[in-house]
């Protein structure tokens, strides 16, 4: 078993090293000390099983989780969360382990990796960011843009469009080619936030200043950026952006 370990600070790095090696059919290929350099190894290295800290800066574990390629690798989170919080993880990681870590807690966590058929889904994994995310910090994601990952805010991100094989992300005045489809975008970046206007267009509405109409049951998004972008709505998309702007 492939053993990737990921975590900001190297002595908890150095000891979670110490106590796999304990563990005979466990090969530690790799660590990481933040979430871009861990998704960059993911891919590069190919691990079985990632254990991911929780809290780290710019990307953090649930970040990295949520970027994870399908059939990607297993997750154990360590995490300092007390009991109460943990529950959320039951649903989205094969195991998680709370700081200091025991080697006797390591063992179950590895065995159940041993036993795992699948790792989380996609979707718990999502619905675990937005449940752990609410009153915390602004929640940071990782888009895979070739060969790396860039780290965005979604709340500065007031449009996305789909361009040849790509989504532009538009970022903080930049633009951002990245490889997935607008329809995993959506879930990633936050449905409840964005919305579809239009099958090449995705639209935060909290950058979303005013409806234009044009020509007959033509209607524009005006958004509030440097650029006062202008989205075309699809027909079949207006009454849901009536309906999240709460107008008839």
């Amino acid at each position: 078993m492939r053993a990737l370990v990921v975590d900001d600070e190297k002595p908890a790095r150095e000891r979670m090293k110490r106590l796999l090696r304990a563990q005979t059919d466990v090969e530690v290929v790799g660590e990481a000390g933040d979430g871009v350099t861990a998704l960059e190894q993911v891919a590069r290295l190919e691990p079985d099983v990632l254990l991911l800290d929780i809290e780290m800066p710019r990307l953090g574990g649930l970040g990295v989780a949520e970027a994870l390629p399908r059939g990607g690798p297993k997750v154990v989170f360590v995490t300092a969360y007390d009991e109460h919080a943990l529950r959320a993880f039951e649903a989205a990681a094969v195991d998680y382990l709370v700081k200091p870590v025991r080697e006797a807690r390591l063992g179950e966590a590895l065995d159940r990796v041993r036993a795992s058929v699948a790792g989380p889904a996609a979707g718990e994994l999502q619905r675990l960011v937005q449940r752990l995310g609410v009153g915390g910090p602004a929640r940071r994601v990782a888009l895979k843009c070739g060969y790396q990952y860039v780290v965005v805010d979604p709340a500065r991100v007031p449009l996305v469009t789909s361009q040849d094989h790509y989504a532009v992300v538009r970022a903080g005045g930049e633009e951002v080619l990245c490889d997935e489809p607008l329809d995993v975008l959506l879930e990633r970046l936050g449905p409840g936030r964005f919305l579809r206007v239009h099958r090449s267009a995705l639209v935060n509405l909290e950058w979303l200043a005013s409806l234009e109409r044009e020509g007959d049951r033509k209607y524009v998004a005006v958004l509030s950026d440097a650029e006062r972008s202008r989205v075309p709505i699809a027909r079949d998309r207006l009454s849901d952006v009536k309906l999240a702007l709460g107008v008839g």
